[in-house]
């Protein structure tokens, strides 16, 4: 047992493994600082003077919502049937509908049949690309109309179509 004791204090091994691990320590604690640091310090938002005000142009305008009359009686359009292929690759399936349009007023009626070859091109790009699994929940057709809705108003320009209904939709 002394033999040991002699041997270990010879090799001095063992006092070189704490310092180690106390310079890694070290190391690893002054990183860790520095990002915290740099993490802080970047969550401060630039400061602006006081004197610096923020104009609107029309571009960063937010266009105000139109009125509405509530007792106005709704405008309907209707749409001629369309059927087209879904995009499914397994079977071939196909999806039948008629589609009527709510829009807001008469000008609002008028704007949209100047588009309507644009609207129909919409409807069957954006109902050919859908697979049937997608349309075929209550969650799938809403999120369908909604998406016809938002991009149909984009290519009119503003928002003359209120909602849209699906007055027959058939798939197979």
């Amino acid at each position: 047992m002394a033999d040991e004791k002699e041997e270990k204090e010879k090799s001095g091994g063992g006092g070189l493994l704490p310092i180690i691990n106390l310079v890694l320590l070290v190391l690893v604690l002054a990183i860790g600082g520095f990002i915290a640091w740099k993490m802080i310090s970047m969550d401060k938002p630039p400061e602006k003077p006081a004197d610096q005000q923020v104009t609107q142009t029309d571009e960063t305008k937010i266009p105000e919502p139109e009125e509405e009359n509530p007792d106005a009686p709704p405008v309907f359009m209707d749409m001629d049937n369309i059927t087209v292929n879904l995009a499914d690759t397994d079977q071939s399936r196909f999806l039948r509908t008629k589609i009527k349009l709510e829009v807001r007023n008469e000008e609002a009626k008028t704007k949209v049949s100047e588009n309507m070859v644009k609207i129909k091109d919409l409807v069957i790009t954006m109902l050919a690309s859908k697979k049937f699994s997608e349309i075929r929940t209550p969650q799938g057709k809403y999120k369908l109309k909604e998406d016809l809705v938002y991009r149909m108003n984009r290519i009119i320009g503003g928002k003359p179509i209120k909602d849209i209904y699906f007055t027959d939709f058939v798939s197979q």
